[in-house]
C-alpha cells in the first residue's frame, strides 16, 4: 500500500486507534501493550544500554505507553515511520510527552534492504511491529521486513509482531474496521474477502491478515504466540497475537 494513503489518514489516526472509545479497540490495546510490557521486561538489560524500536511507528502511540509502563532512563525508544505527517504529528506529542527515556522518531523506509546500518547492533534492541502493521505492506517486500528486524534485533535483542487473528478473520475483522471508519473512511460491500483474508476499500487501503502457522513461518519461529483476547457478548475470542522470534524466559 502506497505510504502517501497514510499521508492521508495521518490526522484521523489518533482518533480511530489510540483515542477509539470502541470496548473492543480500548480493551485490545490495553491488552497488547500489557503483553508488550512483560516482554519488555524479560528482555532489557536495566544496567546496559537497550533500545526499544517501533517500526511503523505511526504518531508514536507504542513508545509513548512503554516509556510510561517501563520507567527505565537507560532505555532509548525510537519510532520508525516512513508518513511524513505521521511523523510529524508524533513529534508535536513528544514535546508535550513527560517521560523519562529519551525518544526519538526517525524517517526510513521499513523495506530498505539497508535498514539495520542505522542502528546500534551492540546494544539489546527490542524491534517490534505492531497492530497488523505488517499487513498493509506490499506482499513482496514483507520477508525484507521481517529480516530487517530480526539483523537489527541481533542475538542479544528480541523480535516482536503483533498482528490481527486470520484464522477468524470472518468474525472479527469487521468488529475492529467497523470502528475505526474515521481513519479508513469506506467500507465496501466486497471490503471483507474471507477467503483470503483481506480488508480493502476502493479509497486504496489494504490490509493483509494472517494465520499463526503463516506468520510463525515468516518469522522463522517455533514459539506459539500469546493470544490478545477481547470479550464481546460474553464470549472470549482471541482478537490477535503477539509473535516473539525466539523463545524466552
Amino acid at each position: 500500500m502506497d505510504h502517501k494513503i497514510w499521508d492521508g489518514m495521518a490526522i484521523d489516526y489518533d482518533n480511530s486507534v489510540e483515542n477509539n472509545q470502541d470496548p473492543i479497540i480500548v480493551n485490545y490495546l490495553k491488552k497488547e501493550i500489557d503483553i508488550l510490557t512483560n516482554l519488555c521486561k524479560k528482555v532489557y538489560d536495566s544496567n546496559k544500554n537497550s533500545s526499544i524500536i517501533d517500526m511503523g511507528a505511526g504518531t508514536g502511540r507504542v513508545v509513548f505507553a512503554l516509556d510510561e509502563r517501563l520507567q527505565e532512563s537507560a532505555t532509548k525508544f525510537y519510532g520508525v515511520e516512513v508518513s511524513e505527517p505521521m511523523l510529524e504529528y508524533a513529534k508535536q506529542k513528544n514535546q508535550n510527552h513527560e517521560g523519562i527515556s529519551k525518544i526519538e522518531f526517525l524517517k526510513y523506509d521499513l523495506t530498505d534492504p539497508n535498514l539495520s546500518d542505522y542502528f546500534n547492533k551492540d546494544e539489546t534492541n527490542i524491534v517490534m511491529c505492531l497492530y497488523n502493521t505488517l499487513g498493509v505492506i506490499p506482499s513482496e517486500k514483507r520477508q525484507q521486513f521481517i529480516d530487517n528486524m530480526r539483523n537489527i534485533a541481533g542475538e542479544k535483542g528480541l523480535t516482536i509482531l503483533t498482528a490481527f487473528n486470520g484464522d477468524e478473520f470472518d468474525f472479527i475483522a469487521p468488529k475492529l474496521y467497523n470502528p475505526m471508519m474515521p481513519m479508513i473512511k469506506q467500507i465496501d460491500e466486497n471490503s471483507f474477502d474471507v477467503k483470503n483474508k483481506v480488508f480493502q476499500n476502493g479509497l486504496g487501503f489494504r490490509s493483509q491478515w494472517f494465520t499463526k502457522e503463516e506468520l510463525k513461518s515468516m518469522l522463522q519461529s517455533n514459539v506459539d504466540p500469546i493470544p490478545i483476547e477481547v470479550t464481546t457478548n460474553d464470549t472470549t475470542h482471541t482478537f490477535g497475537n503477539v509473535f516473539v522470534d525466539r523463545y524466552i524466559v
